[in-house]
């Protein structure tokens, strides 16, 4: 039932942080360049943002990372912290949650200091306009979409290469996901399909669809049909028990997008699912989702939310 609140190696390179001179270091999933990343948090902007470019396997191509990095990870003293999983939208990248007002590592920073919620990693990918799916094989294009193993990339290449370079709680309670738009998509459907590898899911105007619009039929031309990928179908099949789940979009959403939210309630509510739904005065876009930037945080923040076992 909802509550409705109204209103294979992988390879980095470190790009340094601020407006020093990029210095790149070389890690793969081994671990073995984690001081190296470590003293770069010790000597980086108050920001802790590091970047990174990722060497994808299942992509075969070069993907853009950010990651912010809490104050607390510089002294070395605390730890190990939960990572949230921050995907982007339609036509954004890996700087999307960084810019254009939602600045969320200054929002989670100002909200730890004031000690309402606990302190996190926040990692955003590069995602393209991929929906975050197995769509193909190999990397192909659909007009302004693009289709690859961005599933595997974001599953096989980018956590276990975050969880050996960086003090990660490295299991599915101390992992978060959540996306804007098509992230808000990605992270429902990565979440519901890997229920063992996440706790906490957030869809902030989520392009989910009650009938999947033609242009988008190549989400399902891939390895696997329709209802192991859409997570409007994917909610009958009992693993979104297994999460605490937050939905959100403004009161002047898109009509598609509200009616493929509202399916996706039904479904929760058919399957006995409990999930948090909030409603607030807004359209789809950047302003609407920086408003509540800091209630997304203390979703994935929550001190005394450990996401469901």
């Amino acid at each position: 039932m909802k509550k409705i609140i109204g209103t294979a190696v992988i390879m980095l390179l470190l790009a340094g942080c601020g407006s020093t001179a990029a210095q790149r270091t070389m890690i793969d999933s081994s671990g073995t360049a984690k001081e190296t990343l470590e003293a770069a948090a010790q000597t980086s902007d108050s920001s802790r943002m590091q970047h990174l470019t990722l060497e994808s396997e299942a992509l075969g191509k070069a993907m853009k990372v950010n990651v912010y990095l809490p104050e607390e990870y510089a002294d070395g003293a605390g730890g190990p912290y939960p990572v949230l999983y921050a995907l982007h939208g339609k036509n954004g990248n890996e700087n999307s949650f960084f810019s254009s007002g939602l600045n969320i590592g200054e929002r989670a920073a100002k909200l730890v200091n004031e000690g309402r919620i606990a302190p996190f990693i926040i990692v955003s990918p590069q995602l393209d306009n991929s929906y975050g799916v197995n769509s193909s094989e190999k990397l192909d294009k659909r007009h302004e979409y693009a289709l690859g193993r961005y599933e595997d990339y974001l599953l096989k290449d980018l956590i276990p290469a975050i969880d050996a370079n960086y003090n990660t709680v490295a299991n599915r309670e101390g992992r978060y996901i959540g996306g804007i738009s098509m992230g808000g998509y990605a992270a429902l459907h990565l979440a519901l399909t890997h229920p063992d590898m996440f706790s906490k899911v957030g869809g902030h105007s989520a392009a989910v669809w009650k009938e999947t619009p033609d242009y988008l039929a190549w989400l399902y031309q891939g390895d696997q049909p329709q209802e192991e990928v859409d997570p409007v179908m994917l909610v009958g099949k009992g693993a979104a028990k297994k999460l605490a789940i937050y939905l959100d979009h403004g009161d002047k959403e898109h009509e598609s997008i509200a009616d493929g939210n509202q399916a996706l309630m039904e479904a929760l509510d058919k399957a006995g699912v409990s999930y948090e739904y909030h409603s607030s005065p807004g359209g789809h876009n950047d302003k609407y989702w920086a408003a509540h930037m800091d209630d997304y945080l203390q979703f994935y923040g929550n001190k005394g939310e450990e996401g469901k076992k």
